[in-house]
């Protein structure tokens, strides 16, 4: 795990997106930070990289999207989990998904990645001058609260929100993005 690290999503690591793909569908984990279906990969995978931009650009987003950047977290060659950095903040991120998301491929849970990815991921919002980032997590998600927490995560509070027609208890923390604050650097 020393050399995790974040990339841009490129070529390089496709095919080991598109098998953490596999492993989140075959697994029926919710695929929030994995948002490509692998039965469709003759879809996206000419259009993956430049979508990714575009996002980051915030060129052509649907109404109530934010320019948002996408990292990959690579360690040993191998795709390990997606993060995305959203720029700004709406009404609806404030409540549910907040300035940071990101998943971790299942065989590599338990393994410190998540704590590892959400620190590269605080630096990343640093670059961009986000001083404070809300962090979101479902309640039932001991695992990214826990993460969020080891990060400098300061609790807000717990809402109810309706996703797809299903309530979802989210839990807000604020973390601080100055390295000088944070215990992970």
């Amino acid at each position: 795990m020393s050399e995790a690290k974040l990339t841009i999503p490129c070529l390089k690591y496709l095919i080991s997106y598109l098998e953490a793909c596999r492993e989140f569908k075959h697994s029926g984990e919710i695929l929030d930070g994995l948002p490509h279906d692998p039965d469709d990969f003759n879809k996206w995978e000419k259009t993956i990289f430049a979508k990714f931009e575009q996002e980051r650009l915030g060129l052509g987003l649907p109404d109530g999207y934010v320019p948002s950047s996408t990292f990959w977290l690579v360690d040993g060659g191998k795709f390990i989990g997606a993060g995305n950095l959203r720029h700004c903040l709406t009404p609806a991120l404030e409540r549910f998904g907040g300035h940071i998301g990101y998943s971790i491929r299942p065989s590599k849970w338990n393994r410190g990645y998540g704590t590892i990815q959400l620190s590269l991921l605080l630096r990343e919002a640093s670059k961009l001058g986000i001083s404070q980032v809300l962090v979101t997590c479902d309640e039932g998600n001991t695992g990214s609260y826990r993460v969020i927490k080891k990060s400098g995560g300061i609790y807000q509070d717990t809402i109810d929100n309706i996703i797809d027609n299903k309530l979802r208890r989210t839990k807000r923390y604020w973390i601080d993005t100055s390295p000088k604050t944070r215990t992970d650097n």
